[in-house]
């Protein structure tokens, strides 16, 4: 059994070497050829900006960080929610209202070779939907409509929160819980959630989506019409082929659908025999109707009895069952324990997480195997002995359940590969903006510490490509297994001049 030496020494024996190790239009080819951005693209003058003002709709808006009654606007939509990028100000953002909108500022940022970025919700973790030239927010694109039975049509700028609201109609797609993600987002990278265990991930339920390509058209990629940018958008990450202004889901009925909510605490002394306890629940439960996220984490406070377990979760069903397979978990004596019943809204309402913005940064994993004592002891070690800093920087390993459904698809049906996983393991930090360098640079090296270990015990380097690790060495594969080659190949015939692109876009080497 690993012990709190082993992890000090691993930590202080860890070189610097082996932390980066452990980080409506015909085909393309008809299309006109695109002046290439430049890495730090040009400074167009006031007239090009009245000139982009004038092209969009009414309902659009063009903010510049100039005085004026506009610089308000500005302010509001800048800011990604990591923190840790906010000094990365645009020179300019587009806030769109139609599609027409984001064709617009498409083509203007590549006539005045403005390098461009475009934003949903703005959550990436290493700030891929930040950019010194042109954000390009789809906000305003937030509808969700029904069409057909059970078909939602889902705007390029909806949030969870959005989707979440349209519930009249009853019909639900798997989505995250965190509020302010944006579905395209999510999406385009797999989309993990409570119930695609039951239902698939957000990216198996796509039907299609209406995308912007670098040269301004617009085409719509489904099972029939460009089936390899539809793949690619199934888990290739967002940001790579165009802008996704739009999406239909097949949705599932949930009325009259109820789910058994379950939020636990425990403290660290007794998450090893939780942990065996859920796993061995996860492993029999065939249906997919368990979901399950576990949490191992110090909040920054300087006590060491700080750090906590905490087990959030549903059953689809009555609290009677839940609370029989619960059995050995409440047996565990909980120091908070909430069960309840709920109809399936409120059920998907309680598990929503709403934390404020902050700094942070994450490294992940994907193993195929359940995590062994070992490694689960030496998780609770890692955070009981998490060093917060003068700051209080908190230190987190979160767990969230894969399987069932979730692993149906062959690894090459979809862009994303990780379809034997067990969990996805999320290893962060969060820190408050102000942070002395030196200290955040502690807090990143700690969990880097424990990414290394965590990877050489699970056997794997698998990452999840929505928890993207800006330090991330062989993230190719690492993001998208076997798949990176076809990626690259459908990025080079849609985008060859690399129009959409940031530091671990598709086909970049590295």
């Amino acid at each position: 059994m690993t012990t709190r030496r082993d992890v000090l020494r691993l930590g202080g024996g860890l070189t610097a070497a082996g932390l980066a190790e452990a980080l409506l239009v015909g085909p393309a080819a008809a299309r006109p050829q695109l002046a290439t951005p430049t890495t730090t693209g040009n400074t167009p003058d006031a007239a090009a900006w009245r000139e982009l003002r004038r092209r969009l709709g009414p309902g659009a808006g063009l903010y510049r960080p100039e005085p004026g009654p506009e610089n308000g606007e500005y302010g509001r939509l800048a800011p990604p929610d990591n923190l840790r990028y906010a000094h990365i100000e645009p020179a300019g953002i587009v806030a769109c209202a139609t599609p027409r909108d984001v064709q617009t500022a498409v083509r203007w940022a590549v006539d005045h070779g403005v390098p461009l970025a475009p934003r949903s919700g703005g959550h990436n973790y290493a700030g891929h939907s930040t950019t010194r030239g042109l954000l390009i927010h789809l906000r305003r694109m937030r509808a969700v409509t029904v069409s057909g039975e059970r078909r939602l049509t889902v705007g390029g700028g909806a949030t969870n929160s959005d989707v979440y609201e349209a519930r009249a109609a009853n019909l639900y797609f798997p989505g995250g819980r965190c509020p302010g993600v944006g579905v395209a987002g999510l999406t385009l990278g797999g989309g993990l959630g409570f119930n695609d265990r039951k239902w698939g991930l957000s990216c198996d339920r796509l039907l299609s989506t209406d995308v912007v390509l670098a040269d301004g058209s617009l085409v719509r990629a489904d099972a029939r019409e460009n089936t390899d940018l539809f793949w690619a958008c199934r888990g290739g990450a967002g940001g790579n082929f165009g802008i996704n202004t739009g999406f239909v889901y097949d949705s599932v009925p949930v009325a009259g659908l109820r789910a058994t909510v379950f939020d636990l605490t425990f403290p660290l002394e007794r998450a090893l025999a939780v942990t065996e306890a859920l796993q061995d629940l996860l492993a029999h439960d065939h249906a997919g109707d368990f979901d399950v996220r576990v949490g191992f984490s110090h909040p920054g406070t300087t006590p060491k009895d700080a750090a906590v377990m905490t087990v959030l979760g549903q059953r689809l069903g009555g609290e009677r069952h839940l609370r029989k397979l619960l059995g050995r978990v409440l047996g565990l004596k909980p120091t908070r324990k909430v069960v309840e019943e709920l109809p399936f809204w409120e059920a998907q309402d309680r598990l929503m997480d709403r934390d404020p913005a902050t700094a942070m940064a994450s490294k992940s994993l994907v193993p195929t195997v359940w995590l062994p004592p070992s490694t689960v002891q030496y998780i609770i070690d890692a955070v009981h002995d998490w060093r917060p800093g003068p700051g209080g920087g908190s230190g987190y390993v979160t767990l969230f359940a894969m399987g069932a459904r979730s692993n149906d698809p062959a690894p090459d049906d979809t862009a994303f590969p990780h379809r034997a996983a067990t969990w996805v393991i999320d290893i962060g930090t969060a820190w408050k903006p102000g942070t002395p360098d030196a200290e955040v640079r502690d807090l990143i090296h700690q969990t880097a510490v424990i990414h290394h270990a965590l990877r050489h015990q699970l056997g794997t380097s698998a990452a999840y490509v929505n928890f993207p690790d800006p330090d991330l060495r062989h993230w190719q594969t690492a993001y998208y297994g076997d798949n990176h080659d076809r990626l690259a190949t459908i990025k080079e015939h849609y985008d060859p001049h690399r129009v959409f692109d940031y530091p671990q876009a598709v086909g970049t080497s590295g």
